[in-house]
C-alpha cells in the first residue's frame, strides 16, 4: 500500500464523519450538494427552486452534457446529498439513474428529498459497487474519489458494471502531486481516454460568486468554534482550499472515459 493510499485509508472515516454531521445538523435539508461549483458563461435554464444552488448543479449539467444521455440507464457513485443525481433525473431525461453512496444517513436523506419515477437512491461501496457486470450506459463520480483508499479498485469496479462502449464521467480535483497517481491509474486501467478538461478557472469563479451563500449555510448550520475548518472544507474565499485552486496548487479535471467493446 502507497503512503497516497495509507492517507486516503485514513481520511475516510474523517469525511464519512462530516457528511454524517451535515446529515444531523440539516434537518431542514438546505443543503443539496456538497461540490464546489462551475461557472457557466452560458447559464442553464433552472426552475425557481433549483436557482438557489446554481453553480453546484451548474457542475453536474457541464458533465453530464458532455455526451447524450436520453434514454441510456446511468449510476451516480457517490451521490452525497443527492442534488445531482435528482437534476439529472428531471432535467435530462434518462430512461433510468441509480445513485450509490457510502453513507446510510446520506442515502435516506436522498430518499426522503428526492422524489422522481426514474431516480433510485441505494447505499453501496464505490469500491465494491453491489451490481452485475455490464449493467449501465454511463456511470457518473462527481468530486468524491478523492476520499477514495484504493482508486485503482474503483476504476475496476466501474469498468465492471459499465457495458462496452459506455461512458465514465470522472470530474474531481487533486494536487498537482496526486494528479500524476490519478493519471498513472488512469493509463494502467482499461479505459479509453476521450477527452480531458481543465475546468478549475470555472469552479474558481463558481467558488467566489457563491461565497455568500456558502457562509450563510455555515453560520445557520455549525458552532462558530467550526467555522474556520468547515469555511476551508467549503472553499470559501480566503480559505486555504479557495487559495490552492485559485493559485493552480490543486487542478480541478474532467475525464471522459469509455469502455471500449473489445
Amino acid at each position: 500500500m502507497t503512503k497516497e493510499h495509507i492517507i486516503r485509508f485514513l481520511l475516510q472515516p474523517v469525511w464519512k464523519a462530516w457528511y454524517e454531521y451535515v446529515s444531523n445538523k440539516d434537518s431542514a435539508g438546505e443543503i443539496k450538494f456538497l461540490n464546489y461549483g462551475y461557472h457557466n458563461p452560458y447559464e442553464i435554464k433552472l426552475l425557481a427552486e433549483d436557482e438557489r444552488e446554481r453553480y453546484p448543479l451548474q457542475l453536474y449539467h457541464r458533465i453530464v452534457s458532455a455526451i447524450d444521455i436520453n434514454n441510456k440507464h446511468l449510476l451516480e457513485v457517490g451521490c452525497g446529498r443527492g442534488g445531482g443525481a435528482s437534476y439529472i433525473a428531471r432535467y435530462l431525461n434518462p430512461l433510468s439513474i441509480k445513485a450509490v453512496d457510502i453513507s446510510h444517513k446520506a442515502i435516506n436523506y436522498c430518499k426522503s428529498n428526492h422524489k422522481s419515477l426514474n431516480l433510485e437512491f441505494l447505499q453501496g461501496d464505490a469500491q465494491q459497487l453491489p451490481f452485475n457486470k455490464n449493467t449501465f450506459d454511463i456511470v457518473i463520480n462527481v468530486e468524491s474519489s478523492h476520499c477514495y483508499p484504493n482508486l485503482s479498485v474503483f476504476f475496476d469496479e466501474v469498468y465492471k458494471v459499465l457495458k462496452p462502449d459506455g461512458y465514465f464521467l470522472y470530474a474531481d480535483f487533486r494536487s498537482q502531486k496526486n494528479l500524476l497517481s490519478v493519471e498513472e491509474n488512469i493509463r494502467k486501467s482499461k479505459f479509453k481516454v476521450v477527452a480531458l478538461h481543465n475546468i478549475t478557472e470555472n469552479v474558481v469563479k463558481a467558488l467566489k460568486i457563491d461565497n455568500d451563500r456558502r457562509i450563510n449555510l455555515i453560520k445557520q448550520l455549525v458552532p462558530r468554534l467550526f467555522h474556520a475548518p468547515v469555511c476551508a472544507f467549503a472553499g470559501t474565499t480566503g480559505s486555504m482550499t479557495y487559495k490552492s485552486f485559485e493559485s493552480g496548487w490543486n487542478k480541478y479535471y474532467f475525464y471522459i472515459l469509455k469502455k471500449e467493446n473489445l
